[in-house]
């Protein structure tokens, strides 16, 4: 058995040209994130997340513009919308006095 110092010199875990083992890079933390992971920006993240779990949220003016933007819909207080495909109702509730996304 090698000798804690020997070690690290004998054996070699990783290669030239990983981030942490190359001389120019000095960080201390390299907190690289794989692009399947970042979420994208320029989707309204209230309706990613409905597309896939059931549940009801509120909308802000940002939301009805992305909204008006990408499906081409005008929300109306006494009328239902269904946004696309995605099976998301959009709706108007007269009690809070904002509108509704519930899928």
């Amino acid at each position: 058995m090698d000798s804690f110092a020997k070690f690290h010199t004998n054996h070699r875990h990783r290669g030239h040209g990983f981030t942490d083992t190359q001389s120019s890079y000095r960080r201390k933390h390299l907190n690289l994130v794989p692009d399947y992971v970042k979420t994208d920006a320029s989707n309204n993240q209230k309706i990613e997340n409905l597309k896939t779990n059931k549940g009801t949220c509120a909308c802000t003016p940002a939301d009805l513009e992305y909204i008006r933007d990408t499906f081409n819909i005008i929300p109306h207080k006494d009328k239902d919308c269904t946004l696309g495909k995605t099976g998301i109702r959009l709706f108007y509730n007269p009690q809070t006095n904002t509108f509704m996304l519930q899928k």
